[in-house]
């Protein structure tokens, strides 16, 4: 056969091939005597060519190769040194082949082994060679035009289809005019933002925002963006990968009022202001339509134009937290609001609350929220912590992320406060800080856990916070625990001096005082970013609960935030009592919408037309409203809405448990809104009859209406253990929760002059302002 590439060497060799490796010579010293298999060798310039036979017969087994082993898969020679007996070619793992000499000549042995190295050499010297080559190099090579002709000619046309990106795309730290002197050949040098420092939303008041403002840092902070590159981020939507660790970086420094709703957006990843487009774009989002669409699925066809607290700030489940603090206790900054400014963030945080059903513990949400709506719409806040909040949601194991989009649970704040103290331990952060506090008895890891869990913003000054809010939009959580990280630091020495637990406890409680001015601020930023943090990866943290502060509680029950969706017509009753009765309704129930079916001012004052609606839905469940001329309002839910019956309604014939109905009142004078539930003492639940009219509750109804609709009374029922729902007498109606007391004489009380009428000790008579009956559905 004719040879298949010009022969290297070649000749008669003993050949063995084995898998198991270096046992070979321990396990094989029989066959190895034997001499191995006497095989043809032609080395070529890629391959070892194994014949059986000599190849230059015309005839036999030397016609065709036995087998190939290329050069290019043996990774490793031995036996190449003087006085081997044998050369060795391992293949892969476990697998090598083994050449002897037949004659025994250790020379001839020596022959094949350089012969075989010199070619194993050049193969591995052009491997080299090829993963140095990379992409441009090898543009480069292909491109044989002078530099200076291609940089006209992307220059040329950078300015022909999008002349505002021309100074600061592809280039190293674009965005800050000092780093793009000649950023691209023959480019003009970029000069400083030159707009507006100043602005911000309608929800502000301005006059306080300027008290914490500092007109040196505005225009600090627009010295680090150049016109260029604000005209170029317009034309955006989402943030480049290529120039993502520019922008980043820049936004370390901070960004002027003027220039956050078209910067802050990009760095949460969606911008809020329509980009310039070239020919339309259907990737942008309009907020107010996001907006709109977010309210329909939180408050239905009503959005709530006064909240009252308590509202979700999403702190509950912390020792040492009220179970629903005031929204003034949980936002700092607060005061800088307007009032449609607090009422804009009270809607938000229902919106997220009603909405987003993964947030568990985030004291720093309200706080975020509050930092936006200075200088965004409502509309335009809510999409941008939407983002953030749908990235966190996409997040494999948030608990075990290294570094988190937002801590969403206690035990994502317990892992981090550990994270926090390990990494304060160390040498050069606040080792003297750390070591003082425990001396004092203070737990460590609550003192982290309490410092991070609002991002820092009930001991940062207002600016202060803006400039970490704009790193965390586009780093993370990692941000918080740097900033904290470098005021710990900044006050290491302070804490370290303190003598007393009580002392070092206010100096931590106003860790950023003295952080409120540009110089300040910067150099807090660059100690915060100045840590090496090497291991963020929080799988490697224990997940056992470090302290007792962030600790689940024995018997605790947090206060259920929730409320109905309300469509037209709403009715009169107040969201204050809808957002208590609410979580008082079943769990099954509070999937549905309450839909108003009956008032005697739309449907006319006939009990029959109102028994005639309920029949229509008569498998929805019903929330029904009494109105006093006085104010009070008292009311009851059921499993089933009023149907006619002959007597109380039989119980079997419910198809839901009647264990889940209750009564309620708010009375005028009070803000309190009270429950009586289903005491299981009868079996009396309700009674409706064109003749009798509308009882519910039995051994003396709790609520009753004549067949009029327009008188009705009240008594203490044994059905719900309810006293009587109103009196003339302020005094002498006592709380759910208070002990039964005697109620004071009519001679001696002090009587509101009202409709209602005392007929015995627990009953009374009152005139109907207005009755409503809300089904389910």
């Amino acid at each position: 056969a004719q040879p298949i590439a010009r022969p290297v060497k070649e000749g008669w060799v003993l050949l063995r091939c084995s898998p198991e490796a270096w046992f070979y010579k321990i396990t094989h010293q029989r066959e190895i005597k034997a001499g191995g298999r006497r095989r043809y060798l032609r080395l070529t310039a890629d391959a070892l060519v194994i014949y059986e036979d000599d190849p230059g017969r015309k005839n036999g087994k030397g016609a065709q190769p036995q087998e190939v082993l290329l050069i290019a898969s043996i990774s490793a020679l031995f036996g190449r040194e003087k006085g081997s007996d044998c050369l060795r070619l391992l293949v892969s793992r476990g697998v090598f082949w083994e050449l002897r000499s037949q004659s025994g000549d250790a020379a001839e042995l020596q022959a094949w082994s350089a012969a075989i190295s010199s070619r194993l050499m050049h193969f591995r010297q052009a491997k080299r060679q090829s993963q140095r080559f990379t992409k441009s190099a090898l543009q480069r090579v292909l491109d044989v035009q002078p530099r200076r002709v291609r940089s006209r000619r992307l220059r040329r046309t950078v300015v022909r289809y999008l002349p505002c990106c021309e100074p600061c795309v592809g280039v190293p730290n674009a965005f800050h005019p000092a780093m793009r002197k000649g950023s691209l050949q023959g480019g003009p040098e970029s000069s400083s933002f030159r707009g507006s420092r100043e602005g911000h939303s309608a929800l502000v008041d301005a006059a306080r925002l300027a008290e914490v403002s500092d007109p040196e840092l505005q225009e600090a902070q627009g010295a680090h963006w150049s016109d260029e590159a604000v005209r170029y981020l317009a034309y955006l939507h989402r943030i480049p990968e290529e120039l993502d660790r520019d922008f980043l970086l820049t936004l370390r420094m901070g960004a002027p009022d003027g220039l956050k709703r078209l910067i802050w957006p990009l760095a949460a990843g969606e911008a809020v202001i329509p980009p310039i487009q070239r020919g339309g774009s259907d990737s942008f989002r309009d907020p107010g339509a996001f907006y709109d669409g977010v309210c329909k699925r939180a408050f239905g066809g009503l959005r709530p134009d006064r909240l009252q607290d308590p509202v979700p700030t999403f702190c509950q489940g912390i020792k040492g937290m009220d179970e629903a603090p005031p929204l003034r206790k949980v936002v700092k900054h607060l005061g800088i609001m307007s009032r449609e400014g607090e009422e804009a963030l009270r809607r938000l945080l229902w919106c997220i609350q009603l909405t987003c059903h993964s947030i568990e513990f985030c004291p720093f949400m309200p706080n975020l929220l509050a930092t936006l709506l200075p200088f965004f719409d409502e509309a335009e806040t809510m999409l941008l912590v939407s983002n953030i909040i749908r990235e966190a949601e996409m997040e494999p194991d948030p608990e075990n992320a290294a570094n988190a989009r937002l801590l969403r649970t206690r035990q994502q704040l317990n892992k981090q406060a550990k994270l926090f103290v390990r990494e304060a331990r160390k040498k050069h952060v606040a080792q003297e800080a750390i070591a003082r506090m425990e001396e004092l008895g203070l737990d460590v890891h609550a003192v982290a856990a309490e410092l991070l869990q609002d991002g820092l913003a009930h001991c940062l000054h207002f600016r202060a916070l803006c400039r970490l809010v704009g790193s965390f939009l586009r780093e993370g959580t990692e941000v918080i625990l740097r900033y904290g990280l470098a005021l710990l630091s900044l006050r290491s020495a302070e804490i370290a001096g303190c003598s007393t637990a009580e002392e070092a406890k206010e100096v931590l409680a106003d860790l950023g005082k003295d952080v409120s001015t540009p110089a300040a601020i910067d150099s807090l930023m660059k100690a915060a970013f100045s840590y090496f943090i090497k291991d963020m990866n929080m799988a490697r943290i224990s997940s056992c609960w470090g302290s007792s502060y962030v600790a689940p509680r024995d018997g605790y029950t947090p206060h259920l935030f929730c409320r109905p969706r309300l469509f037209q017509p709403r009715g009169h009753c107040p969201d204050a009592v809808w957002e208590v009765i609410w979580a008082w309704v079943p769990t099954w129930c509070r999937v549905l919408d309450p839909h108003l079916i009956y008032t005697p001012m739309s449907h006319g004052t006939s009990l029959r037309t109102c028994l005639e609606i309920c029949r229509k839905r008569e498998d929805s469940p019903m929330i029904f409203f009494v109105y006093t001329k006085e104010g009070d309002i008292i009311g009851g839910f059921s499993p089933t809405v009023w149907v006619r019956t002959s007597g109380y309604l039989k119980l079997t014939s419910l198809r839901r448990s009647p264990e889940e109905a209750f009564v309620f009142r708010r009375l005028a004078w009070s803000p309190k809104t009270e429950i009586w539930s289903w005491s299981g003492q009868n079996d009396m639940l309700l009674d409706a009859s064109e003749l009798r009219g509308l009882s519910f509750g039995g051994d003396s109804a709790a609520i009753s209406i004549s067949k009029d609709m327009v008188h009705a009374s009240t008594s203490m029922s044994a059905t719900f253990n309810s006293p009587m729902l109103v009196s003339p007498f302020p005094t002498d109606v006592p709380s759910a929760d208070s002990k039964e007391e005697e109620p004071p004489s009519p001679h001696t009380a002090v009587r509101r002059s009202s409709s209602i009428t005392m007929c015995g000790k627990e009953s009374a008579d009152f005139e109907i302002l207005s009755f409503e009956v809300f089904a389910l559905q």
